[in-house]
């Protein structure tokens, strides 16, 4: 199993609604993390377009990708703290989000988790279908700490 897949079936075990949505790890290489969902039926909504939570939840699970991917320790994990998405089309085809988190950005942050156990970051990210036109943009804001008194 190749590290995305590894990344895919850990959001899938973690949360099974990933399963549902078939989502799926495309990139983590060269600070590029992107996610795809299959159009299927699972996600369409009324008038048989991607339904907006699916959209929502591509995007989202970015923030996550960028933490599991950079973050050796396990006591560290990410949470949504806020997704602003404007949808700018109907998605009739599979979908993909694609974000950039530089090596700058993952230095920035393990000397913040290091300095302080916890880091903020804001991330923007481009949804787009399969013909490569925008359906969705959005600015999630995403905080990475220790959780476990939570667990």
């Amino acid at each position: 199993m190749d590290l995305k897949q590894h990344y895919q079936q850990a959001a899938r075990d973690t949360c099974p609604i990933y399963t549902f949505l078939d989502l799926q790890v495309e990139s983590i290489e060269g600070g590029i993390y992107r996610s795809r969902t299959p159009l299927s039926n699972n996600i369409k909504n009324h008038v048989n377009i991607i339904h907006a939570g699916p959209i929502w939840m591509t995007a989202e699970y970015l923030g996550g990708l960028i933490a599991a991917h950079n973050l050796d320790n396990p006591k560290y994990q990410p949470v949504i703290a806020g997704l602003n998405i404007k949808f700018m089309r109907p998605a009739m085809t599979d979908i993909t989000a694609e974000t950039e988190f530089t090596a700058e950005d993952v230095k920035t942050m393990k000397a913040a988790l290091e300095a302080t156990g916890r880091y903020d970051f804001t991330i923007h990210i481009v949804v787009k279908d399969t013909s490569g036109k925008v359906v969705a943009e959005a600015d999630g804001d995403y905080v990475v700490k220790d959780f476990s008194n939570l667990m």
